[in-house]
């Protein structure tokens, strides 16, 4: 398996607004999208760790946010802000020479095959202090065989952490986990294992792989090998290129995705010929909106696979700009595709 450091962001949209508001620090704070009317009330995307004190997490709906924390503030989310701090970040990644995948706008997973665990912790420690006196920031390290183990013990020593899971201790460090920190393991797979009678990931790794697969096809398979300490996923290498994206500024406010497909159908045009110019696959599809007041907001969809499909973008874009619409009227909107690979003639990696 590979040997993998895999870099996590600590609340990273928050972080970046208490570092551009430093009077916001050691207070709740939350980043998202806001309350604008009764069929949109907008969604926490990043708390801070002052918030989650109050039971606050991602997802949850603005306005529960704001009843459970009298004191919380509430900052409208800056994507192009944390994308310009991710990218900078990613620079000093890179800057280390080693095969490095790009997650997603906070997460980062290298390859450091052939690094002693001494030399893999020293490397950590470097990192981290490097990213926390360039930008402020505090990120959380994983390191482990296999990128999901990395992924996990970068999950259990946050914030601000580090965990070297070695060989000999991944079985002891997977038991230790619940079922659902295993990844690829969501809610709906989570109720689906328990009615197989599995609830952790011990039992997971005890079970027939045969009725896995029966229930989860591929993924059965996955999950046993996962659960029984094995990833045969390998790092990705990233495009120095981030993201592709284009925006338009529409002639007239728009409040329905039907308004705006003409013009949606142009911009994936666009992206399109720089997918094809610069010979890249993505994995994430994003649409944004800024509205008729100036406010933004943005989603994304992330892929199984990787693809360079016009029709994957339409398929994913359309929904989303259709539910970012239900905020107001659009004066804006963008299309974007992200965790760009280069083509090597082979589109499903994992």
């Amino acid at each position: 398996m590979v040997f993998v450091l895999y870099v996590d962001m600590d609340y990273f949209f928050a972080a970046c607004e208490e570092v551009r508001h430093p009077e916001l620090k050691g207070k709740p704070l939350v980043v998202g999208t806001a309350p604008v009317n009764e069929k949109f009330r907008g969604v926490v995307q990043t708390a801070n760790y002052e918030a989650r004190k109050f039971g606050i997490h991602s997802g949850m709906p603005s306005i529960k946010a704001l009843d459970l924390c009298k004191e919380l503030n509430y900052l409208h989310s800056d994507e192009e802000h944390y994308e310009s701090v991710s990218a900078e970040i990613i620079k000093v990644l890179r800057s280390y020479g080693k095969p490095l995948e790009v997650i997603s706008v906070d997460e980062a997973a290298m390859d450091i095959t052939g690094l002693t665990d001494e030399e893999a912790l020293e490397l950590s420690r470097d990192i981290k202090s490097r990213i926390k006196k360039s930008f402020g920031l505090t990120c959380t390290i994983g390191i482990s065989n296999g990128k999901a183990f990395a992924k996990m013990a970068s999950d259990k020593a946050k914030p601000d952490g580090l965990m070297l899971v070695k060989a000999q201790e991944l079985r002891s460090f997977l038991d230790s986990c619940s079922l659902d920190k295993l990844p690829g393991v969501g809610s709906k797979t989570h109720e689906k294992l328990k009615e197989l009678g599995i609830s952790s990931i011990s039992e997971l790794s005890k079970s027939d792989p045969m009725v896995l697969i029966d229930a989860f096809g591929s993924a059965g398979k996955e999950l046993y090998m996962l659960a029984n300490g094995i990833d045969e996923s390998k790092i990705v290498e990233s495009s120095e290129i981030l993201s592709i994206g284009r925006e338009v500024t529409l002639k007239s406010p728009a409040t329905s995705v039907d308004e705006v497909t003409p013009v949606l159908k142009g911009l994936i045009d666009e992206v399109m010929k720089e997918i094809e110019k610069n010979g890249v696959l993505f994995r994430n599809v994003g649409a944004k909106v800024r509205y008729t007041d100036f406010s933004i907001s943005a989603k994304s969809y992330s892929l199984h696979n990787y693809s360079d499909s016009r029709e994957e973008i339409e398929k994913r874009a359309a929904p989303m700009l259709k539910e970012l619409l239900k905020a107001g009227a659009a004066r804006k909107i963008g299309v974007r595709v992200s965790r760009l690979i280069k083509t090597k003639g082979q589109k499903k990696l994992f």
